[in-house]
């Protein structure tokens, strides 16, 4: 079958004028501009069978001719977008499931009754000029510029998005134009399809946020192909919950997200042992950088949500409580909107496409490892997945393991560096859990986010201390200052149970041998 490759940026309508006039662009034409109109129809039944089996079929009119498209798997890792697709003429704008012949459709399309249920859901309309362009390592690309708009029913949604499809060579030099372009227009990497924006256009319904899925790992992958895959499924983790965080309410969208820039990063501090950690410093900055614009508005969710909720509703008489979590309330809408600002940035566009050509361009491979008496060190060339994988949870293991014994005597700052040595064994183990047995390994992980979530919680309460010295309280609000008294007395007897539960969490992670 077929696979697109293709890396999608959406512009302003107000610069296409200026984008056009682009004298790079200009350079690397080889063929002149072809404008035509496009008329998609998109077809799933009302209740989007289709759409939960993640395929979109649609029937374009091209000139005199209608053409079927099906298209389904694939992803979207930092705009560049994957995709499986087969395409057949149809003598009529009707669906015509026999000119569907690929195996990977056809057990979804066998049903006697799917059509006659299909249905028109929703039509794109544009016009897309299209020339074909010659990139500086000789790569070519088609590129697309789409302009009209996405229709369904009485409503409609504009739409002005690049299309850079790439037609020969690597993915790298996209990357690297997009890049360019951003020095010329507010360009924003486009991780949803038009079927995807369509689909939220008909129903008004946002996904759910998107929670990190299984790696797709083999033993026999090497350890650069093993990083790779990993990182590409913590962005598309990431990505998949952009869109909705920029539109949408749910702190759960915000909480997906830093999620997923953790297990990048986790990602990054794992290999960085195998290959040379200059290789990776400069993506490591950028999304240290993201992760201190997403963490205060993530705190001040859960300690509004969470904590201050709940003290909240057991003291609701008290006078000083309610002014105090309409302050940190206030406090909590300003830092998720600059959280929003921040996705909505260019700085944030910049590295996103930084992190995408640096992925493809596979620079790690090139720079030379130090010497160091380490058995991580130097991996990437010379030792399987399952090797490198192995010594490392057992390394981290051992880790962990050392604070046996002296749980009861540990600091808060002490039990905050467990948590963070947990939680990276946390994410490491899931990384790799596809290459070994799963019973063993769904246990051993499921034992260390017990013990996560205890850590967890009792890390709250320092986080609360530092969030509420952010809240203004009035010199005569005696109120007030006593309703911050209690919050933090609050805050402080739940980690004391939580303090409690980990002796008993620290014994079943115990009875857990290691799987590798």
């Amino acid at each position: 079958m077929p696979t697109e490759i293709e890396l999608k940026l959406r512009l302003p309508p107000d610069y296409v004028t200026r984008l056009q006039r682009n004298s790079l662009l200009k350079s690397l034409n080889v063929s002149k501009p072809v404008t035509r109109k496009i008329y998609s129809v998109y077809y799933d039944t009302p209740d989007f069978y289709l759409r939960r089996n993640g395929v979109a079929l649609r029937l374009r009119r091209e000139r005199k001719r209608w053409v079927q498209t099906v298209k389904g798997g694939g992803n979207a890792i930092a705009g560049l977008h994957h995709r499986e697709e087969w395409e057949a003429p149809v003598l009529k704008p009707q669906p015509d499931f026999t000119k569907i012949i690929d195996p990977a459709f056809l057990t979804l399309f066998s049903g006697a009754s799917l059509s006659e249920r299909l249905r028109p859901i929703f039509i794109t309309e544009f016009n897309r000029s299209t020339h074909t362009l010659r990139l500086p390592d000789g790569s070519e690309a088609e590129f697309c510029l789409d302009r009209g708009k996405i229709i369904a029913g009485d409503a409609s949604t504009p739409l002005c998005e690049i299309e850079l499809e790439l037609k020969s060579g690597s993915p790298v030099p996209l990357f690297e134009l997009a890049l360019e372009l951003l020095c010329v227009v507010p360009v924003r990497l486009e991780n949803i399809s038009k079927a995807e924006r369509g689909y939220k256009l008909c129903s008004g319904y946002l996904p759910p946020p998107f929670k990190a899925p299984p790696v797709q790992l083999a033993a026999e992958m090497s350890v650069s192909e093993a990083f790779k895959t990993i990182i590409g499924s913590c962005l598309g983790h990431m990505h998949s919950n952009e869109a909705a965080m920029l539109e949408g309410s749910d702190i759960e969208y915000l909480h997906q997200m830093r999620v997923a820039l953790r297990r990048q990063r986790s990602a990054l501090s794992i290999f960085s042992k195998a290959f040379s950690k200059a290789a990776f410093m400069p993506m490591s900055q950028e999304l240290k950088w993201l992760a201190g614009q997403f963490g205060p508005a993530r705190d001040w969710d859960v300690f509004v949500t969470e904590t201050l909720a709940t003290a909240c509703h057991a003291f609701s008489s008290h006078a000083g409580m309610l002014a105090l979590q309409e302050k940190c309330e206030k406090l909590r809408r300003d830092h998720n909107d600059n959280a929003r600002n921040t996705l909505d940035s260019e700085r944030y566009t910049e590295a996103m496409l930084k992190l995408g050509a640096w992925l493809n361009a596979e620079s790690w491979l090139a720079q030379p490892v130090a010497a160091a008496p380490d058995d991580l060190v130097g991996a990437g060339s010379e030792m399987s997945v399952k090797e490198f994988s192995r010594r490392l949870l057992l390394r981290r293991h051992r880790q962990l393991k050392k604070h046996e014994g002296k749980l009861a005597k540990l600091t808060v700052s002490e039990l905050h560096a467990l948590r963070i040595v947990a939680k990276k064994q946390r994410y490491a183990a899931e990384f790799f859990a596809g290459i070994y047995p799963p019973k063993e390994t769904k246990r051993y992980i499921q034992s260390l986010s017990t013990l996560q979530d205890i850590l967890g919680a009792m890390n709250d309460t320092s986080i609360a201390e530092c969030l509420l010295t952010e809240v203004c309280i009035a010199k005569d609000g005696s109120d007030e200052h006593e309703a911050v008294g209690i919050i933090k007395g609050w805050s402080a007897s739940l980690a004391l149970i939580k303090k409690l539960e980990l002796n008993s969490a620290w014994k079943h992670f115990n009875s857990n041998d290691p799987f590798w």
